[in-house]
């Protein structure tokens, strides 16, 4: 074995003896990122509040796609940013502008466990349109293994004066998605 190659052996095998895990761990990163995953929901029906109702939830599933499926065994270490969020009145003569907070939440597909809370706003009064409420988070939420998921839910939850009549409404949602594996395994 020429000296070279015996040197960088010796001197792996020394790292890797000597506890120098974080070493090998940021050199055996794998990682994969969207730019932009968009779910619409065209025509969503609300009911009119009833007397004393001040809270509307409503749910979106994104899909995520292969992103996770794509990528080695690991510890995978995820980022979301919900880019945009948006709730249009369409038909009826519902008031958004009432509104006086608005929750996005992150849960599992099939979950009721909120995972964390995306953005939450609180406004003071004729700060939304009437008839369009559009949100965009600031920062990325770092959550454990969420790239392995297929899909992910949304849960918009509002509170102020809701309508009273029925209306109807586009939901719209987009989010970042940057996962990395730190795939390094000791042979061993």
């Amino acid at each position: 074995m020429p000296a070279l190659a015996r040197a960088l052996l010796l001197t792996t095998l020394a790292l890797l003896a000597s506890g120098c895990r974080k070493i090998a761990d940021t050199f055996f990163v794998v990682t994969a990122e969207t730019d932009q995953i968009c779910q619409s929901e065209s025509g969503v029906s609300f009911s009119g509040a009833a007397p004393g109702q001040e809270t509307l939830e409503r749910t979106l599933e994104v899909p995520l796609g292969q992103i996770g499926q794509d990528l080695p065994e690991g510890r995978v270490d995820t980022e979301l940013s919900l880019q945009l969020f948006t709730l249009e009145v369409t038909d009826g003569d519902a008031d958004l502008s009432k509104l006086q907070t608005v929750k996005v939440s992150l849960r599992r597909q099939g979950s009721t466990e909120l995972i964390r809370t995306l953005l939450e706003y609180s406004q003071p009064s004729q700060a939304f349109s009437p008839n369009l409420l559009a949100l965009r988070a600031v920062e990325a939420t770092s959550v454990p293994d969420l790239a392995r998921d297929e899909r992910l839910e949304l849960v918009l939850e509002a509170r102020g004066t809701l309508p009273a009549q029925a209306w109807t409404a586009n939901i719209k949602a987009c989010v970042g998605v940057r996962a990395e594996v730190h795939a390094f395994r000791f042979i061993f």
